[in-house]
C-alpha cells in the first residue's frame, strides 16, 4: 500500500480503530486512489507525464518538508540574503489526491516518510513545484513585494497539482493566528515574576534577520545583526509551547550538557493593530548538528568509540538529573534532540513539553497516549463505546487535579502532554530513567531511532532495533535492561502471539512478513489494513490490561528501575575502555 498524508496520520495512531471503515471506503478501487490505474489516468499515457524536471534556473529552493510532505519549506532565492525569516510554507493536498502518474512520476509517496533535507529537494515533487512557483511569479510580476508584507506564518497552498505548471493555481492564505495571539514583551514580563531581571536577553525585532535556511517548520538557521548565525525558534502551531519553553530557558539553572539561555527575543509588529508581541526566540547555533544523524554515520565509518558514546551518556544522564533536581522532567528524549557542540559535547534541546514518539515511552506513558488518542477521536456523544473501560481507567490522574481526573483548569501545556502530567513526580522520574535507557541503548547500537517507524525515513535507517544488542558492552547491557525493567511480560500471553507489526519499505508498506505482496493490488490493500486493525486492536488489549496492575491505583510504576542519580553513577562508574 502506498504511503500517504492522510495514511500515515490514521495508521499510526491507535485510533485507526475508529477509522477503519471510513479509510476503506475512501480508498476503495473506484476511487481510483489504490489499484492498477485506467488509460487515462496512466503514467504511460504521455498527457499524464511531467515534461521536464529541469530546475537549473528556478528561482525557488526546497528546504525541507514536514507534515508527511504536504509541508514544504520553499525559500524565494531573488528576496535572499535580506530575507527575513517570516515561517510562510507551501501546503499541498494529500498524496491520494495525486493521480497514479504523478504519484509515480514526482516520488510522491516515496518523498512521505523522508526527513533527509537533501534527499527531499531530489524529489520529482519538489522540483515540480519550485517550477510551478516560477511559472506563478513570472505571471505575477509584483508577489515575492507582496510575499514580504505577508503575516508571519502564513501560507502558500497548491489545492491542485497538475502535469503542466501552467495549470496549477497558487493560493495565498493571510494567517493572523500567530500574531492575533501573541503577548506583548511587557506581558510576559509581568507575568513571569520568576525570571530574574537580569536573565532576560535583548530584544530583536524579526525584519533584522536574515534567513539562511529553514530547518523544520519552527526552527530556522539566520543570520543576526554582526553577522553571526543563530536559531530561530518560531510559533509554529501553538504559542504556548513556545512560551512554555522560553519560560523554561529563562528560569532553568545553567548546567554545561542542557542548551543555554536565549540569545535574544524576537518580536514583531502585527500586521494589523500596533501591537508587537513576541513570536520565538533565539538560541546557540551549534554546527555539528544532532545525535541522531551522527550516530549511524559514525559507527558506519568505525569513527565511534565506545569512549565517546560512554561520554555522550554520561553528560545526558547528568543534564536529566539537573533537571529533575531543579523540579522538572524531559519528555522527549531521543538522539535528535540531542546536538553536539565543537567540543563533541552533548546538548540537551526541545524543551516544548510535547511527549515523545509511542517507540521510545514507559508502558505508563504509553498506554495513556493511547487512550488520549482515542478519547480525541470519539464523538463528543458516543455513548457505550467499546473503549470505555480503557477510557475511565485512563482519565485516572494522580496529578492534575485534587478529585483525580482531568478538568477544565489543565493549562494547554498539560492537556496536550496529559500522560506525563498526570504522574506523581517520583514516577515522572522513571519514565525519564525508562527513555534514557533506549537512548543508552541507541549510542551504543549506533542508531538514528530504537526502531524503524513508518512516518519518518532518516539517512541512514536502524539496522536493529531494542532490544536487539549486537554492539553494546555487557556492563551498558546490564543498565539498559535496570532502566527498562517493569515491562509487563507480553511473551507469556496470547496477546503477543497475535502481534504482526506493518512496516515501511520506501514509499509502501506491508505486513512484516509479507514484504513479496504485490504492490497496488486491492488484496494487498485489504491485507495491510487487516494487519494494521489487528495490531491496534492487540495494543489496545494490552493497555486494558495493564489497568489491572496494582501500581495503577497508586500511580508507582518503575519501581524497579534505578533513579536518574543512580543511573549517572552507575555511567560514572565504568572505565572508558569498555568491551
Amino acid at each position: 500500500m502506498e504511503l500517504s498524508h492522510l495514511i500515515v496520520d490514521a495508521v499510526w495512531r491507535p485510533s485507526f480503530v475508529l477509522k477503519y471503515h471510513e479509510l476503506r471506503d475512501h480508498l476503495n478501487p473506484h476511487s481510483g486512489r489504490i489499484g492498477p490505474p485506467s488509460w487515462d489516468r496512466s503514467f504511460l499515457n504521455p498527457r499524464n507525464r511531467v515534461d521536464t524536471l529541469d530546475t537549473t534556473l528556478s528561482r525557488w529552493r526546497i528546504d525541507g518538508a514536514t507534515i508527511c510532505g504536504t509541508c514544504l519549506f520553499v525559500v524565494p532565492l531573488d528576496l535572499l540574503p535580506d530575507l527575513p525569516p517570516l515561517r510562510i510554507l507551501l501546503y499541498i493536498a494529500d498524496q491520494t489526491e495525486l493521480s497514479p502518474a504523478l504519484r509515480h512520476g514526482l516520488d510522491a509517496c516515496v518523498g512521505v516518510p523522508l526527513r533527509d533535507p537533501k534527499a527531499i529537494s531530489r524529489l520529482g515533487l519538489a522540483k515540480h513545484l519550485c517550477r510551478a512557483l516560477d511559472h506563478h511569479c513570472a505571471q505575477s510580476p509584483g508577489f515575492l513585494d507582496r510575499y514580504l508584507k505577508l503575516p508571519f506564518g502564513s501560507r502558500l497552498i497548491f489545492e491542485d497539482i497538475t502535469p503542466d505548471v501552467a495549470d496549477m493555481r497558487l493560493e495565498v492564505e493571510r494567517d493572523y493566528s500567530v500574531e492575533s495571539k501573541m503577548e506583548t514583551l511587557q506581558f510576559l514580563r509581568q507575568s513571569w515574576s520568576d525570571v530574574s531581571p537580569d536573565a532576560w536577553p535583548p530584544a530583536v525585532d524579526v525584519y533584522d534577520l536574515r534567513l539562511v535556511r529553514q530547518l523544520n517548520d519552527s526552527v530556522s538557521l539566520v543570520e543576526m545583526p554582526g553577522k553571526s548565525l543563530a536559531i530561530f525558534k518560531a510559533a509554529s502551531v501553538s504559542l504556548h509551547h513556545t512560551y512554555h519553553e522560553l519560560h523554561f530557558l529563562l528560569t532553568c539553572p545553567p548546567h554545561p550538557n542542557v542548551m543555554p539561555r536565549p540569545l535574544a527575543i524576537v518580536t514583531k509588529k502585527s500586521a494589523f493593530g500596533a501591537k508587537r508581541g513576541v513570536i520565538g526566540f533565539l538560541l546557540r547555533h551549534f554546527e555539528s548538528g544532532s545525535l541522531r544523524d551522527i550516530l549511524p554515520a559514525r559507527q558506519r565509518g568505525g569513527t565511534l568509540p565506545n569512549s565517546l558514546k560512554l561520554r555522550w551518556c554520561r553528560q545526558v544522564a547528568s543534564a536529566l538529573a539537573h533537571l529533575h533536581i531543579g523540579g522538572s522532567f524531559y519528555s522527549d528524549l531521543r538522539p535528535d534532540n540531542v546536538l553536539l557542540d565543537s567540543e563533541e559535547n552533548a546538548i540537551l534541546c526541545d524543551f516544548e513539553q510535547r511527549g515523545n514518539w509511542y517507540e521510545w515511552c514507559a508502558p505508563e506513558i504509553l498506554y495513556r497516549q493511547y487512550a488520549e488518542n482515542i478519547r480525541a477521536r470519539l464523538p463528543d456523544r458516543a455513548v457505550n463505546s467499546p473503549f470505555d473501560g480503557l477510557l475511565k481507567g485512563f482519565a485516572h490522574s494522580h496529578t492534575l487535579s485534587a478529585s483525580a481526573c482531568y478538568t477544565p483548569a489543565e493549562n494547554p501545556i498539560e492537556a496536550r502532554n496529559r500522560a506525563w502530567f498526570a504522574l506523581p513526580p517520583i514516577a515522572q522520574e522513571k519514565a525519564v530513567v525508562y527513555s534514557l535507557g533506549l537512548f543508552v541503548y541507541a549510542v551504543f547500537e549506533g542508531l538514528s531511532n530504537v526502531q524503524r517507524n513508518i512516518a519518518n525515513q532518516f539517512p541512514i535507517e536502524p539496522d536493529v532495533e531494542f532490544p536487539t544488542m549486537r554492539r553494546t558492552p555487557n556492563s551498558i547491557k546490564n543498565i539498559i535492561q535496570r532502566c527498562t525493567s517493569d515491562v509487563p511480560d507480553w511473551e507469556t500471553t496470547d496477546l503477543r502471539s497475535e502481534l504482526s507489526r506493518v512496516i515501511r519499505v520506501d514509499g509502501l508498506l506491508f505486513p512484516e512478513t509479507r514484504t513479496d505482496l504485490p504492490h497496488g493490488t486491492q488484496a494487498t490493500f485489504e491485507t495491510v489494513m487487516a494487519s494494521f486493525l489487528k495490531f491496534w486492536r492487540t495494543e489496545l488489549a494490552r493497555a486494558e490490561k495493564f489497568l489491572e496492575l496494582p501500581e495503577w491505583e497508586t500511580g508507582n510504576y518503575g519501581q524497579n528501575r534505578p533513579s536518574l542519580r543512580e543511573v549517572v553513577d552507575a555511567l560514572e562508574s565504568l572505565s572508558e575502555d569498555l568491551n
